[in-house]
């Protein structure tokens, strides 16, 4: 939600980032599905983080709802389906549920309308199933008291993957998600400190973010192999080398970290 280093920040965490970088440091969340190079989330931030990791090619974008961190970048279709010279569009597909389409519609003012109808650089597809080549993406609204959500499952009938990044509690069951390879998951409590030392049981979003055991409890419900938790945020207070220490001790769960490749 709040990249780091934060430029207004001064803690210790954000001060490592500036002298180390790298991985120390933390764009948006998004997700990149090389094999058929579509990207799922716009965060403010996705041309830098696509040029960091040689992102050349998007034929398929996906969003996963409205929140101002996932949505921010969409003006990436711009310079993908847009020629400004030319005043041409070459649409590319943008697959997202119904009920996301008009969320970030209402919440941006029309924003997928002027770039569908104007511009002419994305064409909508509202759907909560798409076959691309031989992968199967499945759309399914985790739907919850902060709204339409979108959880994907990404298969190719022998490999599965399930990218659940944000607002993640409750995770509403669906039969899709047994067996998966792979969970990416949001907004997961570690030891649940806060950056100034707070505890999570006291915040006001503690009910919307999961523990750890609770996490492990999904993972054993669903017969997850492997977790990753992503949506690392700046006001955890936590540094990449402290997450690397701590996956040590937890049984295939790992942390992400910008640029990270998943293979299955």
């Amino acid at each position: 939600m709040f990249q780091i280093p934060n430029p207004f920040c001064k803690c210790s965490v954000c001060e490592e980032a500036r002298r180390k970088r790298g991985r120390y440091e933390r764009l948006g969340s998004s997700l990149y599905i090389e094999d058929i190079k579509m990207l799922i989330d716009t965060p403010e931030d996705i041309g830098v983080a696509c040029d960091r990791q040689n992102i050349s090619e998007i034929k398929y974008l996906s969003i996963s709802h409205k929140d101002p961190d996932h949505t921010r970048g969409m003006r990436i279709v711009e310079p993908l389906g847009y020629d400004c010279i030319a005043d041409e569009g070459t649409p590319i597909p943008f697959i997202a549920l119904n009920e996301v389409v008009n969320d970030i519609n209402a919440w941006n003012g029309d924003g997928l309308y002027y770039y569908e109808n104007v511009l002419k650089c994305i064409s909508i597809h509202r759907t909560n199933y798409v076959r691309i080549g031989e992968i199967d993406l499945h759309l399914i609204n985790n739907k919850t008291h902060r709204g339409n959500m979108t959880f994907y499952t990404i298969s190719d009938g022998i490999k599965k993957a399930i990218y659940a990044c944000c607002d993640v509690k409750p995770f509403v069951h669906n039969e899709l998600y047994f067996d998966a390879n792979i969970l990416i998951i949001g907004l997961v409590s570690d030891n649940g400190i806060l950056k100034d030392g707070s505890s999570l049981e006291n915040a006001p979003f503690r009910d919307d973010m999961f523990t750890l055991d609770e996490i492990i409890e999904i993972k054993h419900k669903y017969r997850i192999k492997r977790i990753i938790v992503t949506h690392i945020d700046e006001y955890w207070g936590k540094s990449y080398a402290y997450y690397k220490e701590f996956e040590k001790n937890l049984d295939n769960i790992f942390f992400a970290y910008d640029g990270m490749e998943i293979i299955l």
